[in-house]
């Protein structure tokens, strides 16, 4: 004992090395993980900032274009000045050209009324199919308007989203819609020389989760709407903020920065790829794991081994306590675990004040059996006795013992006075229905007759009470002739009147 204690408190004392070795490399890795993260939200934010911060400076200069040219569609004589200073009144304030795709302003029927271009001959162009024309024909409250990405009438034709603003009559009837676009090009050369890894993306999205551009540019993701997306949710429902996700764009998991765009129905996320984030740390993490597995190896064999060792005696006296506590002929639990089983199940129908069943069940003239056919063929029978009183003693808790000779026990935790009736008759039929030869019984074939007590026991109760009531109750049954059950009333045994009666009932049931 003295020196399994002493091997243990070694094993203790090495794996304790083992585990505080692991222990300060892996806080050291997990410190330096939290680091490289947090510096990439930073760069993420950063970057975020400032193109924030540009694109909104460049729609703040064309939503002044568009409030400049509704200024002077108000201005009393406007539609009779020349058409050149109507030009130049309309498009005073507009934005610069290097950022702007167009600016037009369309009538009712969403006719073009006059544009930012050259002066000469008008263009023939109408708008009524655009969603930024119906949106503020049917609607008076929309205010500034983002539209889909569409490509340009005017011009090479590129792509560009435009924002728009209504024009209404003095009585608010419907005039018209001041339009200004911008070239997604202008957008994503905002978006160039960012060093965000080949993984890394920026994306735009309108305040409803529709995708209006996003870097690097694919023009096949365009147009496209993420709004019931929980990824997309949750850019729209918070003002800013940074979390780790999968992109529903393109699935890849990504460190994810976003901010609102103020005063414009905007957002913008700058993305960074989880695996680029961290591909120098796990390199430094391989490197310091490699090292730490070499450090620990030897004090880890050593703690293997004693575990080993300690595991094989365990087993070897775990194994020891199961032959003791089992029946070597029959494999069930013999009397020294039906005697604790017991303990422990009359215990436990104390506390829960629940009925104790037990069962006694011995085989019918067995002596004469042993003594016409040998004692090898009467362990056969032992055997196959056994195993039928165990397949039909079906709950967990219930238990099977053989408990002498050719005597077995079954404790039935649970089980009132008719449920154990109703097994011990399923017992007694299941052996007879095996019909082993026996000429030495009445019957020609192996019986068995069982004795059986129940009780509500309580805390002034000897259990020896149930034990001796199931054993009287055994006699009972060999004194009625066997092959049958005695049951008893509570603590007692019936006459053997009424055992016949009761026997009978069953054998007819």
């Amino acid at each position: 004992m003295k020196r399994l204690l002493s091997e243990t408190y070694l094993n203790i004392i090495a794996g304790v090395i083992a585990l505080a070795i692991l222990f300060v490399s892996a806080h050291t890795l997990w410190s330096d993980r939290q680091a490289t993260w947090q510096e990439a939200e930073r760069s993420s934010r950063n970057v975020l900032t400032a193109i924030a911060r540009d694109l909104t400076s460049k729609l703040e200069l064309l939503d002044s274009s568009l409030k400049g040219a509704m200024e002077a569609r108000r201005l009393v004589g406007f539609r009779n000045l020349p058409a050149d200073l109507q030009y130049r009144i309309l498009f005073d304030r507009t934005a610069s050209s290097t950022f702007m795709g167009s600016l037009l302003v369309v009538n009712e029927n969403g006719d073009l009324v006059a544009d930012a271009g050259p002066i000469i001959a008008p263009r023939s162009l109408n708008v009524a199919d655009a969603d930024y024309f119906q949106i503020h024909q049917q609607n008076n409250h929309i205010g500034l308007y983002v539209s889909r990405p569409f490509r340009s009438k005017i011009g090479p034709g590129e792509y560009g989203i435009g924002i728009s603003r209504r024009l209404s009559h003095s009585d608010g009837r419907f005039e018209g819609v001041v339009m200004g676009s911008l070239p997604l090009a202008d957008i994503n050369e905002l978006f160039k020389n960012l060093s965000l890894g080949s993984a890394g993306a920026i994306n735009l999205f309108r305040g409803d989760g529709l995708l209006l551009t996003r870097y690097p540019y694919d023009e096949n993701r365009l147009n496209q709407s993420f709004g019931t997306s929980p990824h997309v949710q949750r850019l729209l429902q918070e003002r800013s903020g940074t979390f780790e996700s999968v992109s529903p764009i393109d699935g890849v998991r990504r460190l994810l920065s976003f901010e609102r765009l103020d005063r414009y129905p905007l957002v913008l996320t700058v993305a960074l790829s989880v695996d680029e984030v961290f591909a120098a740390w796990r390199k430094k993490a391989l490197i310091m794991g490699l090292v730490t597995a070499l450090l620990c190896s030897a004090v880890v064999g050593l703690t293997f081994l004693f575990q080993s060792e300690l595991r094989r005696r365990t087993k070897a006296e775990a194994k020891l306590r199961r032959i003791a506590r089992t029946d070597d002929l029959t494999g069930l639990p013999n009397r020294r675990a039906f005697r604790e089983t017991f303990e422990r199940d009359w215990r436990q129908s104390v506390r829960t004040k629940t009925p104790l069943s037990l069962l006694y069940v011995d085989a019918d003239w067995f002596k004469s059996f042993n003594d016409r056919y040998g004692h090898g063929r009467g362990d056969e029978v032992l055997r196959a006795i056994a195993s039928t009183i165990e397949g039909n003693v079906r709950r967990p808790r219930d238990t099977a013992a053989r408990f002498g000779g050719e005597e077995f026990a079954v404790v039935l935790p649970d089980t009132d006075l008719a449920g154990a009736q109703v097994i011990a008759e399923n017992i007694r039929r299941a052996i007879l229905d095996l019909g082993i030869v026996h000429e030495g019984n009445p019957h020609g074939i192996v019986t068995v007759s069982v004795g059986l007590a129940s009780t509500c026991p309580g805390r002034q109760d000897a259990k020896s009470a149930l034990q001796e009531a199931a054993d009287r109750a055994l006699y009972a049954a060999k004194a009625a002739g066997r092959n049958c059950i005695s049951p008893p009333t509570a603590l007692g045994i019936v006459s053997l009147d009424q055992t016949d009666q009761i026997r009978t009932m069953l054998e007819h049931s």
